[in-house]
C-alpha cells in the first residue's frame, strides 16, 4: 500500500465575517495526515511526491498563521444575521474571446469588475465569503466547490451591489469547481485557453480578499509554472481533501476570500480559478508567492458536463496511488528513469487488473499520447467515457507492451 506524501497544514481560505472583536488571522491552522489508498496487490516503489511536503492554506477567508498555504474562500464565524487572440467554445452559451490585443491592468479591471461576484454561503448561523464570476449569458456563475459545499443558503452580490439568492446547480470535489445560478443576467466575462499559457505570462487576480467591503481586491504576478499538482486541505485534521492536478501556479497574491475568483490574462480572459495559496514549508520556514489556480479549461469542462447533468462523471482504471517517475524519484530511489506512470497497486477485479496490468508496470501512454507529467496522465484518462476501451503503453521488465482497458465508472469515494 502505498502513502501520498503530502502532509498539509490546512486553513481555509474562505473569509469569515469577522465580529467587532476579532481580527484576521485568527482562525486555527489545522494539520492533516496524508491520504493512504490500499489495495491487495502491491509493489516496491517510492512514495508519490510530485511536490515537496508544504503548507497549504485555500483561497477563502480565515487565514490563522502566516505558516501555511491557504485556499481563497473563508470561513465564517459569525451568525448571518450580525495581441494574439485565443478562442474558447462550450456548448452552455458561453462566450468565447475575439481577437484583441492586451490591456492595462486598469483597462483589464475596468472590463471584467462587472461580472465578478462575492460569494457568501450560510451554514446555519456561521457564514463564510468567497468569490465568483459570471461565465455565461444564463446567469451562471462559477467558483470554487470549498466555497459553496454544505452550505444552506448562498447570496451572491454584484458590483453594484445587488443581492441576488443563488442556487447550487451542481459541485465537483474532483476539481473543486462549483456553478452557481442566479435570477439576472450580468455581461459574463469571456473564457480564454488555459493550454496556450506561457510560463511568465502576465496575469491579474481579482476576488473578495478578506471580504474587505468596498469591492474586490485587484493583484497581479505572472504565470510561474503549468501542470502543478497539490493536495487540498481535508475537512477535518484527520482527513485529506482531494489531489488538484494540471494547476497553475502564480506569484499573484492570493488571500483568503479569493477562492472561486477569476485569475485573468492582460486579454481579459479568464484563465484559471483561484484556489490555493501556500504560506510555509511543512518544516515551517516561510513561503513567499506561491499560489494556485484551476484551469479554466478544466474549470470550462467540468462546468459545461454540471449545467447539461447536475454532476461530473469520471472513467475508472483501477491502479491505486499512482507515482509519476519524475528523475529526482528514479534518483532518489536508485531505479531506472522511465518517463510514465508507475503502477504499486491495481484494485482487485477493478478495469486494470481485469486486463492484466500488474504493480511494477510504468505506463509510458495512453492511446499513444505520451505522459510527460503526473497532471498530463490524470487529464488524457478523464477525457475519456466509462465503458471506452483504452490502449496503454507500458514498460514491464524493461519491454514495452501494449494493454487494452476498458474503463469503469468511477465508484464514490475511490
Amino acid at each position: 500500500m502505498k502513502q501520498r506524501l503530502r502532509a498539509l497544514l490546512a486553513a481555509s481560505l474562505l473569509v469569515p465575517v469577522l465580529a467587532a472583536c476579532q481580527t484576521g488571522g485568527g482562525g486555527s491552522a489545522r494539520t492533516h495526515p496524508t491520504a493512504t489508498r490500499g489495495a491487495a496487490k502491491s509493489a516496491s516503489i517510492p512514495q508519490a511526491q510530485p511536490t515537496s511536503p508544504t503548507v497549504t492554506m485555500r483561497a477563502s477567508a480565515t487565514s490563522t498563521a502566516a505558516s501555511v498555504s491557504t485556499r481563497t474562500a473563508r470561513p465564517s464565524a459569525t451568525p448571518a444575521n450580525s495581441g494574439t487572440s485565443k478562442t474558447s467554445t462550450s456548448g452552455n452559451g458561453i462566450p468565447t474571446s475575439a481577437q484583441g490585443g492586451t490591456m492595462a491592468v486598469p483597462k483589464v479591471v475596468q472590463m471584467v469588475r462587472p461580472g465578478v461576484v462575492q460569494v457568501i454561503s450560510q451554514f446555519g448561523q456561521n457564514v463564510a465569503t468567497g468569490s465568483g464570476f459570471f461565465f455565461d449569458n444564463k446567469g451562471h456563475i462559477l467558483t470554487n466547490n470549498h466555497v459553496v459545499a454544505g452550505a444552506s443558503r448562498i447570496t451572491v452580490v454584484t458590483a453594484n451591489n445587488r443581492i441576488l439568492r443563488a442556487t447550487l446547480v451542481g459541485r465537483d470535489e474532483l476539481t473543486d469547481v462549483a456553478v452557481l445560478k442566479v435570477s439576472a443576467k450580468v455581461p459574463p466575462l469571456k473564457l480564454g485557453n488555459s493550454d496556450k499559457l506561457q510560463v511568465g505570462e502576465p496575469v491579474v487576480a481579482i476576488g473578495s480578499a478578506l471580504a474587505l467591503p468596498g469591492g474586490p481586491t485587484v493583484t497581479t504576478g505572472v504565470v510561474s509554472a503549468l501542470e502543478r499538482v497539490q493536495q487540498e486541505p481535508g475537512q477535518t485534521p484527520q482527513q485529506a481533501g482531494p489531489v488538484l492536478y494540471g494547476l497553475i501556479q502564480t506569484d499573484a497574491a492570493v488571500n483568503p476570500g479569493n477562492s472561486g475568483g477569476p485569475l485573468l490574462d492582460l486579454r481579459g480572459e479568464v484563465i484559471g480559478i483561484n484556489t490555493l495559496g501556500q504560506r510555509s514549508t511543512q518544516t515551517g520556514e516561510s513561503v513567499q508567492g506561491i499560489n494556485f489556480a484551476v484551469s479554466i479549461n478544466t474549470a470550462r469542462s467540468v462546468a459545461d458536463e454540471i449545467i447539461r447533468t447536475g454532476h461530473v462523471v469520471y472513467p475508472f482504471l483501477g491502479i491505486v496511488a499512482p507515482q509519476y517517475l519524475y528523475p529526482q524519484v528514479a534518483v532518489e530511489h536508485n531505479i531506472p528513469y522511465t518517463p510514465g506512470e508507475y503502477v504499486t497497486d491495481v484494485v482487485p477485479g477493478g478495469p486494470a487488473d481485469r486486463a492484466g496490468l500488474r504493480p511494477g508496470d510504468i505506463i509510458v501512454a495512453i492511446n499513444g499520447k505520451k505522459l510527460d507529467n503526473e497532471s498530463s496522465f490524470v487529464r488524457i484518462l478523464r477525457s475519456f467515457k466509462p465503458g471506452q476501451t483504452i490502449t496503454l503503453t507500458i514498460q514491464r521488465n524493461g519491454q514495452k507492451k501494449q494493454i487494452k482497458v476498458t474503463l469503469a465508472r468511477r465508484p464514490p469515494n475511490a
